[in-house]
């Protein structure tokens, strides 16, 4: 079969058989190539091309500028080995990975790649789906420790985190019983409580240029300080907003270098939310009408925030719901639920994933390859 290459008034035979061998691309070129690919499936994909295309994962040369993170739903089985299921906005689909290492583990999700996994033997580690890489946290004796009760694995933590703050990753727990805060980076031996001069009930923690910021469960918002000479040490540095009764949750998030506090209400059955950015130099939260060209992530743990990209509405907020009041019971459907702040409107999506056979919390997570 010849095909026609026209150039000019002129055509000249060109076969299939004459096409430009693509791994003999310059390297840079190739690199570049693969810089405009923002779904790591489709990256992973490209590094399977051949083996000269490959060396821009091995080098670590894949810097997407834009990453929108994955829905981690629930767990099943298949054989003997644990599967886990992770939805992809970009083209709507639920990818499935052996995640053996998070099997019957209660996870959060984070912005850096990593799951952090809390297991019914109250082991602490972090793991990264795609790779399967886990890093352990020491073990934290007041996990276990509620009087002469006994204590629930499943709710002993009532939050994790993993911050980065100065190029150094940090996890940070809010232990659901006795009001702690308490953090570990990777190497430590053992975990460091933060004191309070009375008990807070912590509900989010963020980092915001790189400072650690916590939310009460009133809304004030609290400067972790992890890294001065007295520390670790918590001070309270703004007052909730007003007008703030009835929410059902709230978070920090950082979004295009503004710090947000969200609001999440439901009112009849429909779900609502508001949001404030916080003004650094009156050190107060101002009401704000809309997010811009930026999307938050919402699950009942935390909330991420990306540019808008693709096909992904702006200015809306994705909502995944828990289900927690069901974990006993395997799911039977999972939705999605889109959120436009600045018209109120609301959209609802089915999400086509297997039915779980354990707990489902889904939770967002960015995907990320080291």
């Amino acid at each position: 079969m010849v095909n026609h290459l026209i150039v000019g008034r002129r055509s000249r035979p060109y076969s299939y058989s004459t096409m430009v061998d693509w791994s003999q691309l310059p390297y840079d070129l190739v690199v570049s190539i693969a810089n405009q690919l923002f779904e790591v499936v489709d990256f992973l994909s490209f590094s399977a091309v051949c083996r000269s295309w490959r060396l821009v994962y091995l080098k670590r040369n894949w810097t997407p500028s834009h990453c929108d993170p994955w829905l981690m739903l629930g767990e099943y089985t298949e054989g003997d080995v644990s599967i886990r299921q992770f939805l992809s906005l970009t083209q709507f689909r639920v990818y499935k990975f052996p995640l053996p290492e998070a099997n019957g583990c209660r996870c959060w999700g984070t912005s850096h790649g990593w799951i952090v996994t809390l297991s019914q033997g109250f082991a602490i580690r972090l793991v990264n789906p795609l790779t399967r890489a886990c890093l352990d946290h020491p073990e934290h004796s007041m996990l276990r420790s509620r009087g002469h009760n006994k204590v629930d694995w499943f709710a002993a933590i009532q939050k994790a985190v993993v911050l980065k703050v100065r190029d150094e990753f940090v996890t940070m727990v809010i232990h659901s019983y006795n009001l702690c805060l308490s953090f570990a980076k990777h190497g430590d031996g053992a975990w460091t409580d933060v004191p309070f001069s009375v008990p807070v009930s912590l509900i989010n923690i963020v980092c915001f240029k790189d400072k650690v910021l916590a939310l009460t469960g009133v809304g004030s918002l609290l400067l972790i300080d992890i890294e001065g000479p007295d520390c670790p040490r918590a001070l309270c540095i703004a007052s909730p907003p007003g007008n703030t009764k009835g929410w059902k949750n709230m978070y920090l998030v950082e979004s295009s270098e503004n710090l947000l506090l969200v609001l999440r209400y439901k009112h009849q059955l429909k779900l609502k939310f508001k949001v404030y950015k916080f003004d650094i130099l009156q050190r107060k939260w101002m009401a704000s009408v809309d997010i811009g060209n930026n999307i938050l992530f919402v699950d009942d743990y935390g909330c991420t925030s990306v540019s808008a990209c693709g096909s992904i509405k702006p200015n809306c907020i994705y909502f995944a719901q828990d289900n927690l009041e069901s974990s006993v019971l395997p799911q039977q459907e999972q939705t999605l639920i889109i959120c436009n702040i600045k018209d109120d409107s609301t959209d609802i999506q089915r999400i086509d994933a297997k039915p779980t056979t354990f707990y489902a919390c889904p939770v967002w997570t960015t995907p990320a390859l080291w």
